[in-house]
């Protein structure tokens, strides 16, 4: 879906949800290389700026949440295409980012294309806070009660800033590309947004190396925990079989087809029975009370 801008110094061509009529378009229409309309359709494009003979292409990623499946949040790359008279953004899903921007903030193309880059590393600090919010709620019910629920949501949010951190160094280094363009970063203002820009990115950087180490270092205590609990069950069945194997071996000597003591007496060769295997059971079950075993 094309929407179009006009402001004073450029244009501003917004494509959100494309299909291949919008491809089309910026094929013949704004003259966008196949190779760069190949790039913007891969989900899975990295961080980068190219210089072409007619424009110029920044690809950066942005954090979004997967509202198809209700699940943690991922990476998606917007593609900022500008020439002298245009600013063409491209992204394969609706970016809500690109509404936040004023039009006192679209003056020139550079302070507009800046302010693009800082929403996006403001939305990396609000993405963060909503996943350690995911990583507290799965803490306190593990607390009452581990389950497999908790634990693999534990594991997408850990994928989630493997991502995070591999987007914000690779829009870093987009940064570090942009402010080497000649022209591009001309003014204090631009400078000061630039700078500002940077700073965001790596405190996201800090905040997911930090959250990281406390979901690690939470994942481990969990698993210790189960591993406890797993070894504390064997050893109480463990202990079961070895007292209720007691009266089995008294039953089976009995139950022998050879001549035993008192076999022709029953009711006293019952009560013997009987009395062996309440004195065994009760003293296997002495010293296991005594041990402290449950």
């Amino acid at each position: 879906m094309f929407d179009t801008k006009k402001l004073k110094t450029f244009s501003w061509v917004n494509v959100g949800n494309p299909d291949h009529e919008d491809f089309e378009r910026l094929l013949t229409e704004y003259k966008i290389d196949e190779d760069t309309i190949s790039d913007i359709l891969d989900p899975d494009e990295q961080p980068r700026l190219e210089l072409e003979d007619d424009y110029k292409v920044i690809i950066v990623r942005f954090p979004i949440a997967n509202r198809e499946m209700d699940t943690t949040w991922h990476t998606e790359p917007l593609s900022i295409i500008y020439s002298n008279k245009h600013v063409i953004t491209v992204c394969r899903k609706r970016c809500d980012l690109l509404d936040k921007i004023k039009d006192d903030e679209m003056n020139t193309r550079e302070t507009f294309i800046l302010n693009i880059i800082y929403y996006i590393a403001e939305s990396y600090l609000r993405a963060l806070k909503e996943l350690n919010k995911k990583v507290v709620n799965s803490k306190k019910t593990l607390q009452e009660n581990i389950r497999k629920q908790e634990l693999m949501q534990l594991l997408e949010v850990e994928n989630a800033y493997t991502l995070y951190m591999a987007s914000l160094k690779g829009n870093i280094a987009v940064m570090d590309k942009i402010d080497k363009l000649r022209g591009f970063v001309k003014d204090e203002d631009n400078q000061e947004l630039s700078e500002d820009a940077r700073i965001e990115f790596n405190q996201a950087i800090e905040v997911v190396t930090s959250y990281s180490k406390m979901l690690k270092s939470i994942k481990e205590t969990f698993e210790s925990v189960i591993n406890i609990d797993s070894n504390t069950y064997i050893n109480r069945l463990t202990i079961w079989n070895i007292v209720l194997m007691v009266p089995s071996v008294v039953v089976g000597y009995y139950g022998m087809n050879m001549e035993l003591p008192y076999v022709h007496h029953s009711h006293l060769a019952l009560v013997i029975f009987i009395s062996i295997m309440v004195l065994l059971t009760g003293y296997g079950l002495y010293t296991i009370a005594r041990r402290k075993v449950f």
